[in-house]
């Protein structure tokens, strides 16, 4: 059998560019506990009729494919809320999520959702956000 070629997340940066393709990037500054970084879909249409071959559904693929929003979970500084507030509240912006080995994926995002953890007297204060993308994302 070969040896696995599975890969530790330790050491992935998320990073944010300019409204404009080609924008530098810079760590956002999040200290993330946890990361999904986006997958695709595609829909299915059901294309079902009268005649359909014993009775079985029927359907075909859309030619539209969409990203599905991402999420990160990361260590809350709370001083830190008003910047992912500025981000909530702003245009969408490129974004780089990059991995120890030196690849990323590249695309256009929003932040869509901010949730602070549960605050417990022993705990760590944690968040999440959500981002949800536009277009097609760049892996390299």
């Amino acid at each position: 059998m070969a040896e696995t070629q599975a890969e530790v997340a330790f050491g992935v940066i998320l990073k944010q560019g300019g409204a404009l393709i080609g924008s530098a990037y810079s760590d956002y500054g999040l200290e993330i506990t946890s990361i999904t970084p986006p997958g695709f879909t595609r829909a299915a249409i059901g294309a079902t009729h009268m005649a359909s071959p014993d009775g079985w559904g029927e359907a075909i693929m859309s030619s539209i494919k969409e990203q599905k929003p991402f999420s990160v979970e990361f260590n809350w500084i709370v001083g830190n809320t008003g910047d992912v507030k500025t981000a909530m509240e702003g245009v969408m912006t490129f974004w780089s999520i990059e991995f120890a080995d030196g690849s990323s994926v590249k695309t256009n995002l929003g932040v869509s959702d901010f949730s602070p953890g549960s605050l417990t007297p022993d705990g760590k204060m944690t968040a999440s956000a959500e981002f949800t993308p536009s277009g097609e994302p760049t892996w390299a």
